[in-house]
């Protein structure tokens, strides 16, 4: 009988005690991840567009309405200029903003002056050929994965080749506004117009055009 009542009294203390476990350690906290898009309502994540910084381009520049002036042997003479066909490239990096700067070289071919300005009869000389070389300044606004705008002046050194006089040489100036349309994410057509203007010179004298410049071309942005 001692025993079994010392049985039941171990085991009302037993009972009676608390019972304390080992803590097993807090679960590690939370990393927090980086951010990698946002969610938009319809539960999905979208994620900003990669920044394109740098862009090529190349051209094809028809120039028309000409104006062609040159002075010889203390004459001057300004007459209309034919149709001519320019080709250009162009590299240019945004360095801030929508603001780009980059290199436009570009070469004129068939210039010419389009009449004999006493006669008024075509002429029958051969035509000119130019080269720019041109700094191109412009900027950009732009509507993501739609179209460009921009504005853009391009001065630069020109060396004119005319076909009756001596080499010209000297400055030339390009002003112009236009659109590159978006074709894909790199990719763009580009259309533009603008005006130039040359200052070249001669040993003696000068030889020099304006042209109304058109701009029809293809890009890729890096």
């Amino acid at each position: 009988m001692r025993k079994v009542t010392l049985l039941i009294g171990s085991a009302i203390l037993a009972l009676a005690l608390p019972v304390h476990a080992e803590p097993t350690g807090a679960p590690p906290p939370a990393t927090e991840q980086p951010f990698a898009g946002a969610a938009s309502a319809d539960g999905t994540t979208t994620y900003p567009a990669p920044q394109r910084r740098f862009q090529v381009g190349i051209s094809y520049l028809p120039m028309a309405m000409g104006k062609i002036k040159s002075q010889s042997a203390g004459t001057t003479d300004t007459a209309d200029g034919a149709f001519a066909s320019g080709v250009g490239l162009s590299a240019s990096f945004n360095i801030f903003r929508g603001l780009m700067v980059g290199l436009a070289p570009q070469a004129i071919y068939k210039g010419k002056v389009k009449a004999d300005p006493v006669t008024g009869q075509a002429t029958k000389f051969g035509t000119d050929t130019q080269y720019d070389l041109l700094l191109r300044l412009a900027y950009a606004y732009s509507i993501p994965d739609v179209v460009t705008l921009y504005a853009e002046v391009l001065p630069g050194y020109s060396i004119l080749y005319p076909s009756t006089q001596d080499t010209s040489k000297g400055l030339v100036i390009v002003y112009g506004i236009g659109a590159e349309v978006d074709v894909s994410k790199r990719v763009f057509a580009n259309l533009g117009v603008g005006y130039q203007m040359g200052y070249q010179k001669e040993s003696v004298g000068f030889y020099r055009n304006t042209y109304v410049r058109g701009n029809v071309g293809v890009g890729m942005r890096f």
